[in-house]
């Protein structure tokens, strides 16, 4: 296997998975336990006529993403290509200033399954640990992928999609996250596809289905994408869960 090839997937998939999607919550007609949902959350009731509108959610959300010094993030699908290589899971820290990312991915490459692959990215480089080869520096752009550091940019990383978004609607609220204590409401809508171009240029779908979930804080915990990811392939549903906010680490380039 050339070291080309093993660059190519993991830094190629690896913006999909950041952009993209669980988190298991128990879904409830009417929420018992757990914080008042987002909705009554009078501090996102911007123009102050007593509703917290999906509209007002979501650019809050957007700017709690705006303003973290850092994530802790996770990814998996359910969802296998038929054919080709693609990215099963991923998980990391995304730093906004300086922006820099760290983590570990996994998928298939050239056919064969491969777990655990190291990657960082700082200064606008970003590295993959190729087996046997150790560590190789590449530009995403080569693959038509961001660089994973740049997904807290806050006009054209992640959270510029959720105020893009269209015909947002807001389901029942749910409990979830940890031990299950945190109440989450769910938002659903339709992503334009130059939205997700913006953080994935080789997304092919002109629209993408969304849904969000985010907490009594207005923090967006979970993202769900679905749509034409891949050329060819059915539609692919990838699930990003934000595990923590307000992360601090120091991400240096590996040596």
């Amino acid at each position: 296997m050339s070291a080309t090839t093993r660059r190519h997937a993991p830094a190629r998939r690896l913006a999909a998975a950041l952009l993209l999607g669980g988190v298991a919550a128990t879904s409830l007609a009417a929420c018992s336990g757990g914080d008042d949902p987002v909705t009554s959350n009078k501090k996102l009731d911007e123009d102050g006529d007593g509703t917290v509108s999906p509209e007002e959610v979501m650019a809050g959300a957007k700017q709690k993403l705006d303003d973290t010094s850092g994530v802790e993030v996770s990814l998996s699908t359910d969802d296998e290509p038929s054919d080709g290589d693609y990215l099963s899971s991923a998980d990391g820290v995304i730093v906004a200033d300086p922006p820099a990312f760290e983590g570990k991915v996994a998928g298939r490459v050239m056919g064969v399954d491969a777990s655990d692959i190291p990657v960082v990215s700082v200064d606008g480089t970003l590295y993959v640990k190729v087996p046997v080869l150790g560590w190789n520096d590449i530009d995403p752009s080569d693959f038509c992928a961001p660089d994973p550091a740049q997904l807290l940019d806050p006009d054209k990383g992640v959270s510029p999609i959720l105020t893009s978004t269209e015909d947002l609607e807001a389901g029942d609220s749910e409990l979830g996250g940890e031990d299950n204590k945190e109440t989450l409401t769910p938002y659903t809508g339709t992503v334009p596809g130059d939205s997700v171009r913006n953080i994935l240029p080789c997304a092919k779908g002109d629209s993408f289905d969304a849904t969000f979930r985010v907490n009594s804080d207005g923090a967006l915990t979970q993202a769900e994408i679905t749509g034409e990811f891949f050329s060819g392939e059915d539609a692919i549903t990838y699930t990003i869960d934000v595990e923590k906010y307000d992360v601090e680490q120091e991400i240096s380039a590996p040596e």
